[in-house]
């Protein structure tokens, strides 16, 4: 909200904060409810609509495409410098990006793969929302002093209004 409203934050939260039904701890709680229809939208992945199309084969899910940008969800994997097993490391890495492990990131972890070999088959990503933009993805690029020297203090600015 902040990336995108800067100063009037506190202004866009007043006018959202009618239609908010109920801030949760979590994704897993709020997907939840949305699922069991407590709940009309969800903040959530863009691929989670390639997750109902896969494995429910249905079409009912979709994904909201916002101008501002989407969050970025980035997982991670590294070796640690000074792990006493750093061939090990190197091949496991390598491993991960290989085609047989990217293959099925998409429908095991409900993401895009790493790499763009092999190309993306699984039809249930064909249609997904494409993002034009990312934006607000916190954990990797904000600097750690706005990171965790504001988090409190955007807590309290999205719940006020709330």
């Amino acid at each position: 909200m902040r990336q995108v409203f800067g100063n009037d934050t506190s202004e866009a939260w007043k006018k959202l904060a009618p239609r908010i039904l109920t801030v949760t701890k979590g994704w897993s709680e709020a997907y939840g409810l949305f699922l069991e229809e407590e709940a009309l939208m969800v903040l959530s992945y863009t691929t989670s609509p390639a997750y109902h199309r896969h494995v429910e084969k249905t079409e009912r899910y979709r994904a909201a495409a916002f101008s501002e940008g989407h969050y970025a969800q980035i997982e991670v994997a590294a070796k640690v410098a000074h792990s006493p097993h750093q061939a090990l490391a190197d091949q496991f890495l390598a491993f991960m990006l290989s085609p047989g492990f990217q293959n099925i990131i998409p429908t095991t972890n409900w993401m895009y793969p790493a790499t763009r070999s092999p190309p993306l088959s699984q039809t249930a990503f064909d249609s997904l929302v494409s993002p034009k933009a990312t934006c607000c993805s916190m954990r990797a690029w904000l600097p750690a002093s706005e990171k965790y020297g504001y988090a409190s203090g955007w807590t309290l600015s999205r719940t006020e209004p709330v």
